[in-house]
């Protein structure tokens, strides 16, 4: 497995040699911006590696234009996607702030010489990670920015990523913010944060990352614990000095003793204010008083276990997909408030994001907040189970909801282009791009008149045909053919020959989009 992490001037590679110590390759881009143009910044790192497979870093300011940009030259370039996590989730895993069963806020700084991004990730109990805000602000204006972020954000320790952390007198600044006072600041190996958690999530497990802030906190969540990255042994070592005095981060705090008061004599009175202590009195023996009956002590109550869950099929069971995502819904049993869900990936040589089988834990309350839950299962075909857990025991347990949800087709996107070829003909091309390699069917491209797209065969003129044939990923095919003259707007739509319009229950496994869904213009 490995771990890719791209910035603007220089890239890092890391796999586990084997004895399971990371070993990280530092690459210079040579003046390739890597976040800007993924392509060139792999085909610099990679210099021929094949049919591996990696799990990527992605800056929590790009979006999902910017993601699937990086996924498409990592496939292109050959590899196998394995997983794209946004950076600052990484430098969490690195600091080991992502724990089952608690409740964490962090600031996590990530600075380069050109910007600073600042992300603010909730961490909940079952293992979701949330991008509540991310900025990215000029390195002049980082302190500032980072004090207004631990202001607004409150979060219970900041994590420094980045090579400029290396020097200490950077770390330093950001501890003696006075917003930074009494927090955990983190900076063990700032600059190798990213591709060192990247590393980590082969052997995390299951989590999920998402947008927004957390669900409100209805207890009091447990004291927060200095997260500690994994200690592995690295090849760069942490520049900071040692001081001889105890590690104002890892400051270890045990409980609190009081000292007793010095011991008196029985019955001596208090000596007042400034006056020496006076003799002891001799004790005046009383009595003692006849101790009460007690009642005799009763058998201790039995303890009351909580009742134990049963598992039952949910109903609506469904799935949505979302590229390599599925959005995953079911209707609840009033009494549930946690489901289990079970997939499995079918096709064992698919890529995509998301592991190869999966089994967690739902949370009710999650689920509703987020509309459903959210799978990260790559392109395939998925086998669904979905059981709720229900402290009934007279509920009828017949065993989990199934489904089967389909692969994917393979997505091909075409581009259509008009130019003059001379004042009085013109040119028609459509160019083809198959995200992964495929079999293209045979197609016509149907020339429609009017403000409206064509949505058939039928509401336009078949101008070319286009034969049966394979693409490979990336490989643009371009097929040019005359272009009628034609007064007002023009469309070039590609159907399949085969197509709904001529059989409406023909089924394809083809997804073919338009790049674009504006009317041709003249070049």
């Amino acid at each position: 497995m490995l771990g890719i992490a791209i910035g603007h001037r220089i890239a890092r590679t890391g796999r586990l040699d084997p004895g399971g110590r990371p070993a990280v390759t530092v690459t210079d881009l040579a003046g390739t911006d890597g976040v800007a143009d993924p392509a060139a910044a792999l085909a610099t790192l990679l210099a021929g590696a094949q049919d591996e497979e990696a799990v990527l870093g992605l800056p929590a300011s790009a979006g999902r234009e910017a993601e699937a940009r990086l996924r498409r030259a990592a496939e292109d370039a050959g590899l196998h996607v394995h997983r794209i996590v946004p950076e600052p989730v990484a430098v969490a895993l690195h600091y080991g702030a992502i724990a089952e069963g608690v409740h964490r806020t962090v600031l996590v700084v990530d600075r380069t010489a050109d910007t600073v991004d600042l992300t603010v990730l909730a961490i909940t109990p079952d293992l979701t990670v949330r991008i509540v805000t991310t900025r990215t602000e000029e390195p002049a204006d980082a302190l500032t920015a980072t004090a207004r972020e631990l202001t607004g954000a409150a979060p219970d320790a900041v994590l420094l990523s980045g090579d400029v952390y290396t020097a200490p007198d950077q770390r330093t600044a950001i501890e003696n913010l006075p917003e930074a006072q009494g927090l955990t600041v983190r900076c063990t190996s700032p600059e190798l944060a990213v591709v060192h958690g990247l590393l980590l999530l082969e052997d995390f497990g299951l989590f999920r990352i998402a947008t927004g802030p957390a669900p409100a906190v209805t207890h009091f969540p447990p004291p927060l614990e200095d997260p500690e990255p994994r200690p592995w042994p690295t090849s760069v070592e942490d520049p900071e000095p040692r001081s001889a005095g105890p590690d104002p981060v890892v400051e270890e705090r045990g409980p609190v003793s009081e000292v007793p008061p010095p011991p008196r004599e029985r019955d001596q009175p208090p000596s007042p204010r400034g006056e020496p202590p006076t003799a002891p009195t001799p004790p005046v023996h009383t009595p003692e008083p006849e101790p009460e009956p007690q009642p005799e002590p009763g058998p201790a109550p039995a303890p009351v276990s909580p009742p134990a869950l049963r598992s039952v099929p949910v109903t609506q069971l469904q799935a949505i997909r979302r590229d390599d995502h599925l959005l995953v819904l079911w209707a609840w049993p009033d009494s549930a408030l946690t489901a289990r869900v079970r997939w499995r990936r079918e096709d064992a040589t698919a890529t995509g994001d998301g592991p190869r089988s999966g089994d967690i834990r739902c949370q009710r309350r999650v689920y509703e907040h987020d509309g459903g839950l959210d799978l990260p299962v790559g392109r395939g075909t998925i086998t669904l189970t979905v059981e709720a857990l229900v402290p009934d025991p007279t509920v009828d347990t017949e065993g989990a909801a199934s489904l089967r949800v389909p692969a994917e087709p393979p997505i091909v996107e075409y581009e259509p282009a008009l130019r003059r070829r001379t004042p009085f003909t013109r040119v028609a091309t459509v160019t083809f791009t198959a995200r992964t390699g495929c079999d293209l069917p045979a197609l016509r491209i149907v020339h429609g008149l009017g403000r409206y797209r064509p949505s058939s065969t039928a509401e336009g003129t078949v101008l070319h045909e286009v034969p049966a044939q394979r693409l490979s990923a990336g490989a643009p095919l371009t097929v040019e053919f005359p272009f009628p003259g034609a007064k007002g707007p023009s469309w070039l739509v590609c159907f399949p020959a085969d197509g709904p319009d001529s059989d409406p229950d023909q089924e394809h496994d083809i997804d073919i989009r338009p790049t674009a869904l504006h009317r041709l213009r003249v070049t």
